[in-house]
């Protein structure tokens, strides 16, 4: 049998002036297991007089702190549920807003890059070397840029012989290379930028990998 407890408390006020005074009752709820039965049952008493409260061990003093005490755990719980919802909406806010900054903070980071590459783009010679030039841009450009004569380089577009720093560049190489070298030099119509020779022969010459993209660069404007 389970203990007896408030089930509820009612109060009938009376208007100003009014000559019949203020009356409530109680009711008190208890759960009770029948004999022979498994499972407790809820069982009310009547609506009970202050004097059948009291005696019920009830009294209104009791009833309205009760009554008060229920009401202030009820608003403390509420209270205590608006600050979690208060702090659970800060927290969306805050990250909200670290997710704008990290959003803001890429976009300037590519903004900042595309500016670069923009520079680096419109800087001279920044542009790929072409994949082909002809024998005589080739050997042209070569001529500008003082690494042999004028007259070496007409003598190479128009006999096929090789200007005396390339043929000593194709001399210094591998044996077994050298005609090989000869006969794209002398012969080629068409030099690619990417054959493997070029890179041994402009070594040679004194041309490493970006000396020969702007050699290339240059000839093809040619």
């Amino acid at each position: 049998m389970g203990e007896p407890y408030l089930y509820e408390f009612l109060y009938r006020g009376r208007p100003a002036g009014s000559a019949e005074p203020p009356a409530w009752h109680v009711v008190i709820g208890q759960h009770v297991t029948p004999p022979g039965a498994s499972e407790a049952q809820f069982v009310a008493s009547g609506a009970l007089t202050p004097a059948q409260a009291d005696a019920a061990g009830f009294p209104l003093a009791a009833v309205l702190a009760g009554i008060d005490a229920a009401a202030l755990s009820g608003r403390d719980a509420a209270v205590s549920e608006a600050a979690e919802s208060r702090r659970a909406r800060d927290a969306a806010v805050a990250e909200a807003q670290a997710a704008r900054r990290g959003r803001d903070a890429a976009a300037e980071e590519r903004d900042a890059l595309a500016t670069q590459l923009a520079a680096v783009q419109a800087a001279p010679g920044s542009a790929p070397a072409a994949a082909a030039i002809s024998d005589r841009q080739f050997f042209q450009a070569l001529a500008q840029a003082g690494a042999i004569t004028p007259d070496a380089a007409l003598a190479a577009v128009m006999t096929g012989v090789l200007p005396a720093p390339i043929a000593a560049a194709v001399e210094a190489l591998p044996e077994g290379e050298r005609f090989a070298a000869r006969m794209l030099l002398s012969g080629a119509t068409a030099f690619e930028r990417g054959h493997p020779m070029v890179a041994q022969l402009g070594a040679a010459l004194g041309y490493d990998a970006a000396a020969l993209d702007a050699l290339w660069r240059e000839a093809a404007a040619l």
